[in-house]
């Protein structure tokens, strides 16, 4: 899964050494350290995504919630356009 917000990305794997855990890898390690609050650790896997940390699924559902949370849908106005996808969807 890829995440990307205006300060960050992030890219979610599946840990193959932790059931039930999951690798997260990001392009800024100020941002991975705040949403996670883990060590953060320099990876070779990905160039452009440096950094990376180890979280259970339990505290990533917490991490969506939070950036849900931050989003701000004024950002979003409602326009006629978007009416019409949003009442196609019902």
């Amino acid at each position: 899964m890829i995440i990307q917000t205006l300060s960050a990305k992030f890219l979610i794997e599946s840990s193959s050494d932790c059931d039930g855990c999951l690798m997260v890898y990001s392009d800024n390690a100020e941002q991975l350290q705040r949403l996670f609050g883990s060590s953060v650790h320099h990876s070779l896997t990905f160039s452009d995504m440096p950094f990376l940390t180890k979280t259970c699924k339990q505290d990533f559902a917490h991490t969506l919630i939070l950036l849900v949370k931050e989003v701000d849908y004024s950002n979003f106005p409602l326009t006629p356009d978007n009416l019409q996808a949003v009442t196609h969807l019902s």
